[in-house]
């Protein structure tokens, strides 16, 4: 009797420790099911602009697919657009260590250095972007940035660049005209406007008008340079009245 009962325990034990493995290569198998589980959800949330829950579903997907997910740079894609900067920032610098340095990468750290109000950073950034993929909105980018860190002669050579080149005129960029409120022009017409300002911060008043004049021709439309050219003039003409009464 107390072999077969220690046979009993035996046959019970080795048919639970199977089942285990069983259950356990049955949750393997399982994976891709449920991964295609949660694209299908993020699929779904996207086409209702969830990003929230989109964003969790990927990162399920990404954490069973690991490092060579393809899910990997959509993630990233998604945290850009919802504004995550941390994360944005986190998961480029992951897929830079990876060996995955992509355009979309650059990009990502371009927008996150220019929110996070670290211009020089992303100078660095679309300095490389511009390298491999030449284009004339990562210039203007670039001769923003290097406005606001008053590299004059880097952004006067930028801006030149931009000049130059025939596309600028069928290029459209915003430009802020008022508190809340922006107005579209031509590359070309924001880019002399900006050429004029700086000439005018230098007290070169004269070429200052003359560039106004070429925004305004740009784009008849483009409300700063018309604002920019009468400033100007207003302040030639008080200079011009004090040195009389001198």
């Amino acid at each position: 009797m107390t072999r077969f009962i220690l046979l009993l325990m035996v046959v019970t034990t080795a048919n639970v420790t199977l089942g285990q493995r069983n259950k356990r290569g049955g949750q393997s198998e399982e994976l891709p099911s449920r991964s295609a589980m949660h694209i299908a959800a993020y699929e779904h949330a996207l086409e209702l602009n969830d990003f929230v829950t989109a964003i969790s579903c990927l990162n399920y997907v990404v954490s069973i697919d690991g490092k060579e997910s393809p899910y990997r740079d959509t993630l990233l894609m998604l945290y850009s657009t919802n504004g995550n900067l941390l994360q944005s920032y986190n998961l480029a610098m992951q897929l830079r260590e990876d060996g995955r340095d992509t355009r979309m990468v650059k990009e990502v750290l371009a927008e996150v250095y220019n929110q996070s109000n670290q211009p020089k950073e992303a100078i660095e950034e679309l300095e490389m972007l511009n390298a491999e993929f030449p284009s004339l909105g990562y210039l203007w980018q670039i001769a923003n940035l290097q406005y606001q860190l008053q590299r004059n002669s880097e952004c006067l050579e930028s801006l030149t660049a931009i000049i130059n080149d025939s596309a600028s005129s069928g290029i459209a960029v915003p430009q802020v005209v008022g508190e809340n409120q922006q107005q579209r022009t031509s590359l070309l017409a924001a880019s002399l406007n900006m050429v004029g300002l700086m000439l005018a911060q230098q007290e070169d008043y004269a070429n200052a008008i003359k560039l106004f004049e070429s925004a305004s021709q740009a784009d008849p439309e483009f409300i700063l340079p018309k604002q920019n050219y009468a400033a100007v003039t207003e302040l030639m003409q008080g200079e011009a009245a004090e040195e009389g009464e001198e």
